[in-house]
């Protein structure tokens, strides 16, 4: 048997069984959901559809974990559209007492979609610029320039 039938380990593709995936990513998937929308529970809905999607697609996809934070991504401003519908309906009566919030996460909820997507890679999912770049489908220098006005616009709302 000759050297060239004979696959070398570099030619051969190891890739993780999509459970593997699953377990190691949901949970920052959900957390970075999380920062982007109202609840845990809508988070967790679209992390799991983006999921799905992606265990149809698993042997067919060259970066899962990148197809998952897309995924998830574009299924936060869907959730998104939904809310910014809602809220043009008037305000229900609600007791003061009841109301609750956090400062920081309703401030960065009300930035611009490509300041809060690059702040919440940065910050829930501990991306490098260059990974945000990628998957945001942007410039690296567009990244740079997009997270230091969105960290300057929190610090001017979160402070005064």
């Amino acid at each position: 048997m000759s050297d060239a039938t004979v696959p070398m380990v570099s030619e051969i593709e190891f890739r993780d069984p999509f459970e593997v995936v699953y377990h190691r990513e949901s949970r920052s998937m959900v957390r970075m959901a999380t920062a982007l929308v109202d609840s845990p529970e809508q988070a967790e809905e679209v992390v799991q559809d983006a999921f799905a999607a992606l265990s149809l697609k698993y042997r067919l996809v060259n970066e899962p974990v990148a197809y998952v934070r897309v995924s998830a991504l574009n299924g936060c401003r869907k959730v998104l559209r939904r809310l910014r519908i809602i809220r043009r309906q008037p305000p229900i009566a609600v007791e003061s007492g009841e109301l609750g919030y956090n400062h920081v996460l309703d401030a960065v909820r009300r930035l611009p979609t490509r300041q809060r997507n690059a702040i919440t890679l940065r910050y829930e999912l501990q991306l490098s610029d260059a990974e945000i770049a990628e998957t945001l489908g942007m410039p690296l220098g567009t990244v740079k320039s997009t997270l230091h006005r969105a960290l300057a616009r929190q610090r001017t709302e979160v402070i005064e």
